[in-house]
């Protein structure tokens, strides 16, 4: 590939994004009647009415918009964003009296699942945080300060970090939650300059340091027991080389923001996934073990799209030939995963054989081509 090719790479991508998952997802995947958005299409575009609604979706549909809206690409997402946004707040922030966002909401933006994850806390604070980007309204400011409010008070861990769920399993520690909030606090903090927020991102910062990253293998395990020491026996070895990019992104961001001039984390967990987290397709596997093994050999759209922005935070730090490997990976996330089985479709999740897992299509999937798709625009397009 020569270096013009990125440009060319990205521009397809934006245009795709553009001119089909906007319009699809702003359309049928947007229930006006309840101001939310739907969790699932199936393999014709038809939306499913019926599956239930996770506020994780609602916020990372209201990022998708509020962003889009911003960059203009699509104007009309802001409107869309911010009814989805009060929609979020009032169907699913404590409106069952207990603390914190309940799980799911169904087609008339009624309660379902009210389980407290900390995955949740994470994603309302980030769709919040960007909708307040897009549409300065001081409900979606008062209610993400009411939510760090929830987070300390109620899933504080005493070893550091943060509960999985409430009720506490007070043996269960995850890395995953903790990196969206330290991107939801990020975010916050972009949005409004209140140094608060960033300290919060400092404080997960320090966790990832100390806690998270293993740096005899130069990996990012999943799973932790209460002392933030790695599960016993395999599942304290998993480890998901797309978490690995992701984190790179954005430890490299967060580095810019406090001028920090050598991150001394994230390169290892990038060259732990280049070294072995692609397959003989040139795909990137689900999990890993911390030596490198192979333990989930299905493929997802995700960890490529998360290539893509690794690859952009590496160009900007001087690697001219990230580039090359993000237009690879584009051409790859393009030819495998989006646009099937219709244009403005995608395939999820596929197995080693590339037929696939699931035969709906996940908006959750959205978030990670938008914000790759964002990300690569603004170095290459």
């Amino acid at each position: 590939m020569s270096e013009d090719s990125i440009k060319d790479s990205v521009s397809g991508l934006r245009e795709w994004v553009q001119s089909e998952a906007l319009p699809l997802w702003g359309g049928v995947g947007f229930d006006a009647a309840s101001s939310t958005f739907i969790e699932r299409l199936d393999p014709q575009g038809s939306p499913l009415l019926l599956v239930p609604r996770r506020i994780m979706v609602q916020a990372r549909q209201i990022y998708v918009f509020s962003h889009a809206a911003l960059l203009g690409w699509w104007p009309a997402g802001a409107e869309i964003a911010t009814l989805a946004a009060h929609a979020m707040v009032n169907a699913g922030f404590e409106t069952d009296g207990a603390p914190g966002w309940i799980f799911s909401i169904d087609c008339h933006a009624n309660p379902i699942d009210r389980k407290r994850e900390l995955y949740t806390q994470a994603f309302a604070l980030y769709g919040l945080a960007w909708a307040y980007k897009a549409a300065p309204n001081p409900t979606f400011l008062d209610v993400a300060y009411a939510t760090v409010a929830t987070l300390e008070r109620f899933f504080a861990s005493p070893t550091g970090g943060y509960f999985t769920a409430l009720p506490a399993d007070v043996n269960r520690r995850d890395q995953n939650p903790h990196m969206h909030l330290f991107e939801a606090f990020i975010a916050w903090h972009d949005a409004t300059g209140d140094s608060r927020f960033l300290a919060r991102a400092a404080q997960i910062y320090s966790m990832m340091a100390a806690r998270f990253f293993q740096p005899d293998r130069g990996v990012l395990p999943e799973y932790f027991d209460a002392s933030w020491t790695p599960c016993r026996g395999a599942t304290g070895r998993i480890c998901e080389p797309g978490h690995h990019y992701e984190w790179f992104w954005l430890l490299r961001s967060y580095a810019r923001r406090i001028g920090m001039a050598h991150e001394p984390i994230s390169k290892s967990l990038k060259l732990f996934a280049d070294r072995y987290g692609g397959d003989a397709e040139n795909l990137i596997v689900d999990e890993l073990l911390d030596d490198g093994t192979v333990n989930k050999a299905s493929r997802r759209c995700w960890p490529h799209t998360e290539k893509i922005k690794a690859e952009v935070a590496a160009f900007e730090e001087g690697e001219s030939l990230a580039s090359l490997r993000a237009a690879r990976t584009i051409s790859r996330l393009r030819s495998v995963f989006l646009g099937r089985p219709k244009p403005p479709l995608w395939v999820d999740h596929i197995g080693p054989n590339g037929h696939p897992l699931v035969e709906y299509v996940p908006a959750s999937t959205l978030y990670h081509v938008f914000l790759a798709t964002a990300e690569a625009h603004r170095v290459w397009g």
